[in-house]
């Protein structure tokens, strides 16, 4: 063997190694980045950047319309209600309900559609008072509730809020 054939021998691999170890590391990165996508944490066109923390924060908000500004307050919101259960006004009254959670919408409208139908908003109207008291109000969930004596016993009644996509607390309970 020649001195030149030995030296491109080495060089040769030299250069196969460095080959499958740069392959295995690119795979590697490559692998990462795929997943990082799949969780929508980087982009999804080459070099699949990763985002930020501010992106991320916006475009997966933690805590659903909390950086909303508030358009139309728990109380308004529950006074409107009221006033709908005067009027006898089965769509004022459905309007105050969240859509948040389809399953709570869906059976608090069947629950008014069937006071509406049995006539009996009047009678509802007399049991809500005209005041409610604050438990919590957090950035998009809220508790309300308020206070009813019967025969010196007195019961709390809890009522729910929820903040929408516009800024409209809803009610979340009935």
């Amino acid at each position: 063997m020649t001195k030149q054939f030995k030296i491109a021998l080495v060089v040769l691999l030299v250069a196969a190694l460095a080959l499958v170890v740069g392959n295995y590391y690119l795979q590697r990165w490559t692998d990462a980045k795929m997943f990082k996508v799949s969780l929508g944490m980087a982009e999804n066109t080459f070099p699949w950047r990763d985002y930020t923390e501010a992106e991320l924060a916006k475009m997966y908000p933690q805590i659903r319309y909390a950086d909303v500004p508030t358009r139309v307050t728990p109380e308004q919101t529950y006074a409107k209600f009221r006033q709908a259960l005067k009027e006898n006004n089965l769509d004022m009254a459905v309007e105050q309900l969240s859509r948040s959670s389809r399953e709570k919408y869906g059976e608090n409208k069947a629950d008014l559609e069937k006071a509406y139908g049995e006539k009996r908003f009047k009678i509802i109207y007399k049991a809500y008072p005209e005041k409610i008291e604050k438990s919590y109000i957090y950035d998009s969930i809220a508790q309300y509730y308020f206070i009813e004596k019967v025969n010196g016993k007195t019961t709390n009644y809890p009522i729910s809020f929820l903040k929408d996509a516009n800024g409209d607390w809803k009610m979340d309970s009935l």
